[in-house]
């Protein structure tokens, strides 16, 4: 696994920039209620987050990474903090929303995750998360993975409903900037959970 705090410094740079977070934030930004706070787990540098600012929307965020929160805090100041996602700072029933870019395929385990995005969730609230990442990364033609992804979408699917988190809706977007050489870029997947009333 990647060390973040390292990567942090180049991170925008060579994972597509604003045109990958402007994508980003225009899918979930689609989709997200008006008004309200949305979460932002693993906020990394705080692009996709800024934008979605930018869109009218209430961002905060946490990540782990000390090296990206440096990024993230000059882009949302005084509104990011450092915290597991297992683990939220927040109280029960206190955000409209949650988002997830490209955190799910990073865990053995997404399940904990889910459990705690149900935890701060409004009752009717939306989570939404990146998903089948290696899969939309993997060329046309080359087989699947040996083992089921941490962000397999029907994964996500069956934990999510054991925490009251239902399949509400689903988008794209493209991943600009992401293609392995030779191949183009891929179109990311994102999944909307959403928590029953």
């Amino acid at each position: 696994m990647l060390d973040y705090d390292d990567e942090a410094a180049e991170y925008d740079r060579t994972r597509g920039g604003l045109p990958r977070a402007d994508a980003a934030a225009s899918a979930l930004g689609a989709l997200l209620p008006q008004r309200g706070v949305v979460l932002d787990l693993a906020v990394g540098t705080g692009i996709v987050a800024e934008r979605l600012d930018a869109l009218g929307h209430r961002v905060i965020g946490i990540d782990l990474s000390t090296g990206m929160l440096r990024h993230a805090a000059r882009r949302l100041p005084g509104r990011v903090a450092r915290a597991d996602a297992t683990a939220l700072p927040l109280p029960n029933d206190s955000v409209a929303a949650v988002t997830a870019v490209w955190l799910l395929h990073l865990l053995d385990d997404a399940e904990p995750v889910l459990a705690e995005v149900a935890r701060v969730l409004r009752p009717g609230g939306l989570f939404l998360t990146t998903v089948d990442k290696a899969a939309a990364m993997r060329p046309a033609g080359a087989l699947p993975p040996t083992r089921i992804p941490s962000d397999g979408c029907a994964l996500l699917t069956a934990l999510g409903a054991r925490h009251r988190l239902r399949l509400s809706t689903a988008t794209s977007f493209l991943g600009h900037g992401q293609a392995r050489p030779g191949y183009e870029d891929p179109n990311y997947p994102v999944l909307g959970l959403r928590l029953e009333t």
